[in-house]
């Protein structure tokens, strides 16, 4: 008796308890009322039909009785297994096992069926895995029906290349996360191949393949249909299923000629990553007009939700990027134009431009920042197509910024609503070809002597600079008009008409050279005064140096202090001209020992910084580093050696050496008011061999 019948029957004596017999009997006289065993032939086969079998003894006398049936639909029984009482049947073919409580697929003890069998039908039951090996002996089976049990995983090999003669697998509404092509075993047979695979309402995410089945096991014979119609499917990676199949020349597709992959009604994200397929579904539907794959539309984003995937715009395919993004910045991919779209807004608090970028053929940066102050060189603008830093508050664009973009061909160049009061000169050696614009509205331009260049160059490339007009005189005799309108004699600088004012400009220019004396002779401290206070002084007032090594400076530190070497980095790197630092994390070369790298790294740098505390004291390495340090400072005076103090250090952990440099050198503390003025003058100006300080 199966399980779910002993528990009507035990619970329907309980109930007949107050009842009596005669309703007992009641109620088993209507249960084999219900049980049906019914022979009938239909086109194709002799049909056993046997629903509702309460006991095992029902269901055998049935079965006894009609041996040579070739279709046997055994449902609504109850069964829990495949029973093997089957094997009374020598010649079934067709085996319906629907609307059961079946847990697991497998015929053991039931191999007499296998032979003959080609229909197996397992809808609605409670199979949650298929384990390998248990459908080996299906040999013959040619359709196989799994739809609506609670199927979740398929072991790799279930369907191995013993069922040789599968036509069709139906899985339709199960618990699917991944599709594997070890359903596609019988490939490695035959290159004829003819298979249906249904997956829809599942949640497939994507496909696997443990099988190992590459393109070479298709030919155009070959007739695969895989349906996944109503999955999760998000994406489509056509770099990843090329190295699933083994695909190296796109003309291996054409062996995919005879198959469908229909991927309708799934969640498409129409993204960068989406954009190759989409691409080759807009050029190669002619071909195949009729096949569901040109059919697959839009998930998200909600603005082409619906949109069939073939028909998106190509500049619609955009994702985001992370990589080099600069900081507080959203960065764009837009795949079909190579193109990458930086957008920074109030949150980017850099006075400069970011120092990278992700890569790309052609680049859009927007920064829209009134802490962005000054325009410098940076590699990626060579590449930049739309330049739009308007409404920002800058006060310089450096002369290399303007070698840059040169040689770019950008579209748009928006420099408008700053607060610019002039322009390097070398604006006018650019180039400017047809599309090109320049925008320089908006500034507060001094119009004296020195900017009448600007009035003939806005004149001769009118066609490329826009809302001329509006370029306009900020102080001057011309204070309000068009730059391009004011006449020449207008362009004027100060002059001086008297004796008195000759004087005076004679005085101070004495009084300034004086000051330079003084500075150049005295004491150290009016120096650094005078570099903290005077931006002038940061330049004037300190010694030059021609750059011959690969490094300016080689900050040795504690990985430990990293959050402060990172400060003074970023202070030295941001510098003008700017500094050439080394840090070993950065800059050391792999495949080299530390010692190796740390020697390396002393030999190739101007100037050693050493970031001393009590983390450094306590590091191995680090007094290693001050020693190599401190060595080289003694067999060559002309390199430079400087100490930094970053907290108050612990006398126990001060060694020897660094004791008697500290004693006979003056070093600088982190916490000191004027710490980078200090650091500035301990630093001289590092200047390129061909003079340009670039």
């Amino acid at each position: 008796m199966q399980i779910m019948a002993k528990f009507i029957l035990v619970t329907l004596l309980m109930c007949v308890e107050y009842s009596g017999g005669n309703d007992l009997a009641v109620i088993e006289k209507r249960l084999l009322d219900e049980f049906e065993c019914n022979r009938y032939y239909s086109k194709r086969y002799s049909v056993l039909r046997i629903e509702n079998g309460v006991t095992d003894a029902q269901i055998k006398e049935c079965l006894e009785t009609s041996y040579y049936i070739e279709a046997l639909l055994l449902r609504n029984s109850h069964l829990s297994s495949i029973p093997k009482y089957l094997n009374i049947l020598g010649t079934l073919v067709y085996l319906d096992l629907s609307y059961n409580a079946i847990t697991e697929v497998t015929f053991e003890g039931v191999e007499g069926i296998c032979q003959q069998l080609t229909h197996l039908l397992l809808n609605n039951n409670n199979i949650e895995v298929l384990r390998k090996g248990n459908l080996d002996c299906l040999q013959y089976l040619q359709y196989l029906y799994l739809g609506n049990n609670n199927l979740r995983y398929v072991e790799n090999g279930t369907f191995s290349e013993k069922m040789k003669s599968i036509k069709y697998i139906h899985l339709v509404n199960n618990s699917l996360t991944v599709l594997d092509f070890s359903l596609l075993s019988k490939l490695k047979l035959s290159h004829n191949t003819r298979l249906v695979i249904n997956a829809s309402w599942n949640f497939i995410t994507g496909m696997t393949n443990s099988a190992n089945i590459t393109i070479k096991d298709f030919t155009t014979q070959t007739s695969i249909s895989i349906i996944a119609t109503h999955n999760n499917l998000t994406t489509v990676n056509t770099k990843y299923y090329f190295q699933l199949l083994n695909i190296t020349d796109t003309m291996q597709l054409l062996r995919l000629w005879a198959c469908g992959f229909d991927v309708r009604f799934n969640p498409f994200i129409c993204d960068c990553a989406l954009f190759p397929l989409a691409d080759a579904l807009r050029r190669f539907r002619h071909m195949d007009p009729y096949n569901h794959l040109f059919s697959v539309t839009c998930g998200n984003p909600p603005s082409l939700a619906g949109m069939m995937l073939r028909k998106v715009p190509k500049n619609q395919f955009n994702c985001s990027v992370e990589l080099n993004c600069p900081n507080k910045c959203i960065c764009n991919k837009t795949e079909a134009l190579g193109l990458v779209t930086i957008h920074c807004d109030e949150k980017y608090f850099e006075n400069n431009l970011p120092m990278t970028c992700p890569y790309a053929e052609r680049i859009n940066l927007n920064i829209k920042s009134n802490k962005l102050t000054k325009l410098s060189s940076r590699e990626y603008l060579g590449n930049v197509s739309q330049f739009d830093v308007s409404q920002c508050a800058i006060t310089t664009i450096e002369t290399s910024f303007v070698d840059m973009i040169q040689g770019a061909s950008f579209d748009a160049l928006l420099l408008n609503d700053n607060k610019l009061e002039t322009i390097p000169r070398s604006f006018k050696h650019l180039n400017f070809s047809n599309g090109q614009v320049l925008a320089l509205d908006g500034n507060p331009f001094i119009c004296d002597c020195h900017t009448r260049w600007m009035k003939i160059w806005l004149r001769s490339n009118k066609k490329y600079i826009l809302r001329r007009n509006n370029i306009k005189c900020a102080t001057g005799p011309g204070e309000g008009k068009p730059i391009h309108e004011v006449p020449d004699t207008l362009f004027i600088c100060q002059t001086f008409t008297n004796i008195n004012g000759l004087l005076s400009v004679i005085g101070s220019i004495v009084f300034v050279a004086l000051i330079l004396v003084i500075l150049s002779r005295k004491s150290k401290s009016i120096q650094v005064f005078m570099i903290s206070h005077f931006d002038i002084c940061r330049y004037f007032c300190r010694r030059r140096k021609l750059r011959q090594l690969s490094f300016d400076i080689f900050i040795p530190h504690s990985c430990e202090d990293d959050e402060i070497i990172k400060i003074i980095v970023d202070y030295l790197e941001n510098h003008h001209p700017p500094y050439r630092v080394c840090i070993g994390e950065k800059n050391f070369k792999p495949g080299k020992t530390i010692s190796e790298n740390i020697l390396d790294a002393i030999e190739s740098s101007q100037t050693t910084l050493l970031a001393i505390s009590n983390n450094f004291l306590r590091s191995s390495w680090c007094n290693m580093e001050f020693r190599e340090a401190h060595m080289r400072f003694l067999k060559d005076r002309n390199i430079n050696m400087v100490l930094i103090m970053l907290e108050e250090l612990d006398s126990n952990l001060i060694g020897k050496e660094l004791k008697f440099y500290m004693e006979t050198h003056v070093y600088i503390k982190y916490r000191d008011n004027q710490f980078w003025a200090k650091l500035l003058h301990s630093l001289p100006i590092m200047i390129e061999p061909s003079g340009t300080g670039r």
